[in-house]
């Protein structure tokens, strides 16, 4: 036992493998399966739901948190410290005090008290705030919705002045968010670095020091192995960052993301069904695919969409797409398009969104379909009513990669659904991106004998 110890490669107390609502890696951890094995099983089983025809990703926030990026569940600190260097803080406290008045009913000034989910909360200066962070408990997203539906009644009321303040705000909130998302020049933090380091991997630490996005690639040339008589693995992202166009920049991959162009890039929904084949034969007429493929949907806009300053004949949607730099030199951070609300199911969705979802929706509700969900929460409510819709389908599989995977009760809730289709890995290791691609992505090119 002794041995074991010292050999284990994770901490079976702190992670766990459902399918449906039997912990596998319990019943595996008998002391005749070694951890090692167990491992190799879980990148056999990812790897027969990677050989289906109909493969996607989602990824959220916990894809790009080693890399620098905030997360959104609260409000995050340093794009407030942004909004009272720009002198908005006083529009912006009554609007979170507006958002709050129902949590703060019956609480007293700096009384603490924990939500259902466990996380602790403080009251001060009559706002709610993270215990931990000190970061407003108001998610970034739900800030927006409000602004953008308080800017809707004003401009219909009359108030022209009002909304103008409220689109200023919107527009300093998102000048502070383009700066903390742009992950390619913030540094990989401290607390990251020793997660890094306490997984064991030298190798991986000295590339994630060379190249901040190391383990995106290693999944990226995992993902590449898939045999090309498959579709196209299709690539979702909530994230507003770039982290994977980095990464596909870096191996030299070609993504179809609904825009074209070079120089100019516009968004055109219809490409979304382009592909890329070499030239064919004159003498067979036979075309190969292009293998360094992916189609990349980022479901909630990115830091590099902005509206055109007009529309014509190829551009008839007034979305443009420019590198950070540039949009960063022509003072355009507060025109960057994200998704207003994570929660918002009561607005219409206008586009890019509406073509977007229907791509997300479309795409994981054909048969033979797997999503595998990698650092998602499952708090946006549009993504969970498409997944829950094909989970109608028989023959849909889900994957959830997620580091608090049942302690999050959307995640429990599936659990509890015990479908043998659902599969869960969480914990510290087999709930992390960094595990997911550099331990756990399968090798294509191996043997099917596990």
């Amino acid at each position: 036992m002794e041995e074991k110890e010292k050999n284990a490669i994770f901490d079976i107390t702190k992670n766990k493998l459902f399918f449906g609502n039997v912990d596998k890696l319990h019943d595996w951890n008998d002391g005749k399966i070694s951890q090692a094995k167990i491992i190799e099983k879980i990148k056999m089983t990812l790897k027969n739901y990677m050989e289906l025809d109909n493969v996607s990703f989602l990824f959220g926030s916990g894809t790009s948190i080693h890399l620098g990026a905030v997360s959104i569940r609260n409000f995050p600190i340093e794009v407030e410290k942004y909004i009272l260097g720009r002198e908005r803080g006083d529009a912006f406290y009554s609007m979170i005090k507006k958002l709050q008045k129902e949590q703060l009913k019956d609480k007293e000034e700096g009384s603490t008290f924990k939500d259902k989910k466990g996380w602790e909360f403080i009251i001060k200066d009559s706002i709610i705030r993270d215990s931990l962070s000190g970061e407003i408990a108001t998610e970034y997203e739900s800030v927006l919705n409000y602004l953008t539906a308080t800017e809707f009644l004003q401009s219909l009321t009359n108030m022209a002045e009002e909304a103008k303040q409220t689109r200023e705000l919107i527009s300093t909130i998102k000048e502070g968010l383009f700066e903390v998302c742009n992950v390619d020049k913030r540094k990989i933090p401290i607390s990251e670095l020793r997660r890094i380091i306490k997984r064991g991997k030298k190798n991986a630490f000295k590339s994630a020091l060379k190249n901040k996005y190391h383990f995106h690639q290693l999944f990226l040339k995992s993902l590449l192995q898939r045999p090309l008589n498959l579709r196209r693995a299709n690539i979702f992202t909530s994230n507003y960052d770039l982290a994977f166009e980095y990464a596909f920049d870096n191996l030299g991959i070609h993504y179809i993301d609904g825009f074209t162009g070079f120089h100019k890039r516009f968004f055109k929904p219809e490409t979304f069904e382009y592909d890329i084949f070499y030239p064919g034969s004159t003498t067979s007429g036979k075309v190969q695919r292009i293998e360094k493929v992916v189609r990349y949907i980022k479901l909630h806009g990115s830091l590099s969409w902005i509206n055109s300053i007009q529309r014509d004949s190829n551009n008839l949607y007034g979305i443009e797409e420019k590198t950070l730099d540039v949009i960063d030199k022509l003072d355009k951070k507060g025109e960057i398009i994200i998704y207003p609300s994570a929660v918002k199911k009561t607005y219409t969705l206008d586009l890019p969104y509406s073509e977007l979802f229907r791509q997300f929706a479309t795409t994981i509700t054909q048969p033979q379909s797997v999503l595998i969900t990698v650092g998602y929460s499952f708090y946006d409510e549009h993504f969970n009513d498409i997944i829950y819709q094909a989970l109608s389908n028989p023959t849909f599989t889900l994957i959830i990669v997620d580091f608090a995977g049942t302690k999050n009760l959307e995640i429990q809730r599936l659990k509890d659904l015990n479908d043998p289709r659902i599969i869960i890995l969480e914990g510290e290791f087999f709930g992390d991106f960094l595990t997911f691609a550099d331990t756990l992505m399968p090798n294509f090119n191996e043997g099917s004998s596990a």
